[in-house]
């Protein structure tokens, strides 16, 4: 009797031991998910939409794995946005990768390519295009069908046709104001813009991109590390996730993330009513450990102090 107590006991806490093992790898892998965006047709067919997806990331995942992991997503068309549809139909991707020296991922579509509609065409290159150049560690796509290239020149965000046959997506503009350094680097100075506020993309996505592409006005100075890319933007309570490339990480001037560096980008989005504060992600990750001069691994709230107004 006293045996099959001891077994008993045995055997309840080895179960314990590996259930507990098991929700700790569970939660171990899912702390490390990356989310990226795929860009998929609207359901009205004039617009590509994106929607957010988390795929399974650890330390040992290599780039290479993630951009076979984006494209199979991709093909399997959305799960949870019903206002999206697939663009992949009837068109397969034979082969891919990608050359990191390079920045620039490969795609091989099947021959079915040629005998989509010209629209039909557009939305693949184009969702391909937006998706991929998504990843960090892509600025340019090279799609061909067969023997055939589907453009002459690399493919981007800057060149690709998103919908020039279709109707127009509504626009709407609205002022925004950028802060950007001034010309001793101790301050942030503000630069108004007019921002077409698509439908396609959140206008605070739209806004980051603007302030990544550096200042418009002489004596106005970029604090954002050269290649530095914005992955993507979600808003949710007042919070805006705001994920970027770890080029965003580089060190300048010896030193690690700067105030100004910060702030430039805290300032500039807080300034929008749907934005009381900023949370930093790299690669889809939070930052946990000290960077530099201020801490982006909790949210961030407007520095008023750091703004000069324009003389």
């Amino acid at each position: 009797m006293k045996k099959r107590r001891l077994y008993i006991i045995f055997a309840t806490v080895l179960l314990f031991l590996i259930a507990l093992i098991g929700f700790l790898l569970i939660f171990s892998r899912t702390g490390k998910d990356f989310t990226v965006s795929l860009y998929y047709k609207n359901i009205a067919g004039n617009n590509l939409d994106l929607e957010a997806r988390t795929i399974p990331h650890t330390d040992s995942t290599t780039n290479a794995e993630l951009f076979d992991a984006v494209l199979t997503e991709l093909q399997n068309g959305p799960r949870a946005n019903t206002s999206l549809v697939k663009t992949f139909d009837n068109v397969e991707i034979i082969s891919a990768h990608v050359d990191e020296n390079k920045k620039t991922a490969y795609v091989d579509l099947s021959a079915d390519f040629f005998s989509e509609s010209a629209v039909d065409r557009l939305f693949i290159k184009s969702s391909l295009v937006y998706t991929l150049t998504a990843l960090g560690f892509i600025d340019d796509v090279v799609i061909t069908s067969g023997e055939t290239a589907v453009s002459e020149t690399p493919l981007n965000r800057k060149n690709v046709l998103l919908n020039p046959d279709i109707a127009s997506e509504k626009i709407n503009y609205q002022t925004i104001t950028l802060y950007f350094a001034d010309s001793t680097l101790t301050h942030l100075r503000g630069e108004q813009r007019l921002l077409e506020v698509k439908q396609s993309l959140d206008i605070e996505y739209q806004l980051v991109e603007l302030l990544l592409g550096g200042p418009e006005s002489s004596g106005l100075v970029s604090t954002i590390p050269s290649g530095t890319k914005l992955i993507n933007t979600t808003t949710e309570n007042g919070i805006c996730y705001v994920n970027l490339s770890s080029a965003f990480l580089n060190k300048t001037n010896g030193e690690g993330l700067t105030t100004l560096q910060v702030y430039s980008i805290v300032d500039s989005l807080t300034g929008l009513d749907s934005v009381n504060a900023v949370q930093f992600y790299i690669e889809g990750q939070k930052v946990t450990e000290n960077t530099g001069e201020v801490d982006i691994s909790t949210e961030l709230e407007r520095n008023e102090s750091l703004i000069i107004q324009t003389q």
